[in-house]
């Protein structure tokens, strides 16, 4: 049997298909990167496939790791081995950093392991919250450790459209975070053999200090305010991944689909950010709106990660065949010049037909042009 057969597609039928449903010329499209998006603690791909965390992280409140420390290495090197088999680009890993499963030198493995087979591991790294870049434990680079050293550093921020306070976060605006977050990155890629690193901000916070408010209206752009915010905490990072690394996945990520930003299709944000930085759109619900993906085009040209919550564990999708979805929506994204798409990556494919069916579809559509 061959994959076609075994995804239960016909790859022209199911392309003549996409192109009556979507009226998208897939031909403009290039091939994607699958990049599978994980949290260490929701693994199943290891021996200890029920001793998972389902009650999710927050910006004051860690993610724990509860497995045996060996699991991260068991789960993540099985996982690396399944991507290289089956052409999947790379793995974000949120919780990459823990005392818990190893710190430092059990992450070196993993990378040094991945990078020997030809996949990439992306960290994911908290900016103004979510630990910084060592998820958990006494680290320099852990946000808990810097602010005990720090603490008139920290800040009070507010969830987007006037929701909760949150504190202690990072005001992206001070000078000594951005140097923070720059020694960081340098450490980070001097110390790992990584393929990018995964940024996000942390609750679709706004800060509140002074010293943010007047950066973002320095912006001279009106976009979501905690875009702006990741816009000046990033543009010097970015600037120095970018130089460090050209070959790089830096990733922002908005958590939210096109049409959830306030200014779209201008998406001012993406040329104050250095043109190579890749910008991460959550695309659960975009993708099932009647206007994707013909709707969708106009935007400037920008680097995009496709991230879709499918086939995870804390959405209770893990049963769910998305061969069908994937069919649909990957031909889309490729017409919108997406050059990163996946799912979550959490969800063992061994002895699992379901995940190896869904894994298996997005690298055979992601490798269409």
């Amino acid at each position: 049997m061959n994959r076609r057969q075994f995804l239960g597609l016909s790859a022209a039928g199911a392309l003549a298909a996409q192109r009556a449903l979507a009226g998208a010329d897939v031909s403009e499209g290039q091939p994607m990167k699958v990049l599978l998006w994980c949290w260490d603690a929701r693994m199943t791909w290891d021996d200890e496939p029920d001793k998972v965390e389902l009650k999710m992280a927050g910006s004051e409140r860690l993610f724990p790791y509860t497995k045996r420390p060996e699991s991260y290495l068991t789960g993540f090197k099985r996982l690396v081995d399944y991507c290289a088999e089956t052409g999947i680009w790379g793995v974000i890993i949120w919780g990459f950093l823990r005392d818990a499963h190893g710190g430092v030198a059990a992450a070196q493995d993993l990378c040094k392991y991945a990078s020997d087979k030809g996949v990439a591991i992306l960290p994911g790294v908290g900016v103004c919250a979510y630990g910084g870049y060592y998820y958990e434990g006494e680290h320099p680079y852990n946000l808990e450790t810097y602010l005990r050293a720090h603490p008139e550093r920290a800040s009070v921020a507010r969830e987007e459209h006037g929701g909760r306070e949150v504190a202690p976060v990072l005001d992206p605006a001070l000078a000594e975070n951005q140097q923070w977050w720059r020694e960081g990155l340098e450490w980070m890629l001097d110390t790992f053999e990584i393929g990018g690193i995964n940024y996000e901000m942390g609750d679709f916070v706004v800060n509140m200090s002074p010293a943010a408010v007047a950066a973002r209206k320095a912006l001279g752009f009106d976009t979501d305010d905690n875009v702006e915010d990741m816009v000046v905490a990033t543009r010097g990072l970015m600037d120095r991944a970018c130089e460090l690394k050209p070959d790089g996945a830096f990733i922002n990520a908005l958590y939210r689909g096109y049409h959830q930003i306030q200014d779209f299709p201008k998406l001012p944000y993406v040329k104050a950010v250095h043109p190579k930085a890749v910008w991460e759109y959550t695309l659960r619900a975009m993708v099932q709106r009647p206007e994707f993906p013909e709707g969708y085009r106009g935007v400037p040209e920008h680097r995009q990660y496709g991230y879709l919550h499918w086939f995870n564990l804390s959405t209770g999708t893990e049963d769910k065949d998305y061969t069908g979805e994937i069919a649909r929506v990957f031909p889309g994204l490729q017409a919108l010049g997406f050059e990163f798409a996946g799912t979550y990556g959490e969800i063992t494919a061994l002895n699992n037909p379901v995940g190896d069916r869904n894994y298996r579809a997005q690298a055979e559509w992601a490798a269409k042009a």
